[in-house]
């Protein structure tokens, strides 16, 4: 399952920076956001001896089981039938209770905020996590500066102008220093893995690389704060 994670967050990497070499910053931000928890979930399943992956199966079966009961719930109140809603219950209970067998005393998968904590990226939960997330989920943020940017338009074209070179250019630094997080935070889960497994050469490797990734992030904070500190 470990190496499984290393894959998608692979996958999921390559895809990140592709999106930022073609100005695809949403994309990109997206990204950020699943390699962030798929790698806070990489680092807990590496941390003990094999209960919290048993307890990730348990709780994703078990959610395709309660998914679709409300899916078929949902069908049944209109007079609709689908069998795929049939399949994914018998499915998700079947797996469901195959896993309590193996496993009758695995605890419960954490939630997304219990898991940052259990990980110690508490901080990075509020701090990152969130925020894409919040992002994300409506695109807010761009929707802000459109109706900024109109309103702009309407008293001063060469402000209006300006703010479009403006907004243009936070999109890419916002969507580079995502994207560097992520990178930071699946470097760190890494380390936890390679350090369980005894593999200290690769974590030496490593180093360097991390180093010059956690630099880039200071650099990035400190500028965000002088300007934090220019509008106080």
């Amino acid at each position: 399952m470990v190496l499984q994670y290393f894959n998608v967050l692979n996958e999921l990497s390559n895809q990140a920076i592709s999106s930022l070499n073609i100005g695809a910053f949403s994309a990109s931000e997206v990204l950020a956001r699943v390699i962030i928890e798929q790698a806070a979930n990489q680092f807990y399943i590496a941390i003990d001896d094999g209960e919290n992956a048993q307890a990730l199966l348990k709780a994703s079966k078990k959610l395709v089981h309660s998914n679709g009961k409300r899916w078929l719930e949902c069908l049944k109140s209109k007079g609709m039938t689908n069998p795929a809603a049939n399949e994914r219950i018998r499915m998700g209970k079947e797996l469901t209770d195959l896993f309590n067998r193996l496993w009758p005393n695995t605890p419960e998968y954490p939630g997304t905020r219990r898991l940052f904590e259990l990980i110690g990226w508490e901080t990075h939960y509020h701090a990152h996590y969130v925020p894409l997330c919040d992002s994300i989920h409506t695109f807010s943020d761009d929707m802000v500066n459109i109706v900024s940017l109109y309103n702009a338009i309407q008293s001063d074209e060469n402000t209006a102008i300006e703010f479009i070179l403006a907004v243009k250019q936070e999109n890419k630094r916002l969507a580079i220093y995502n994207f560097v997080i992520a990178t930071a935070l699946r470097c760190e889960a890494l380390v936890n893995v390679f350090n369980s497994l005894g593999y200290q050469d690769i974590i030496t490797e490593m180093t360097p690389t991390i180093d010059t990734v956690n630099q880039t992030i200071i650099r990035y904070d400190d500028f965000d704060h002088s300007r934090i500190d220019d509008c106080q």
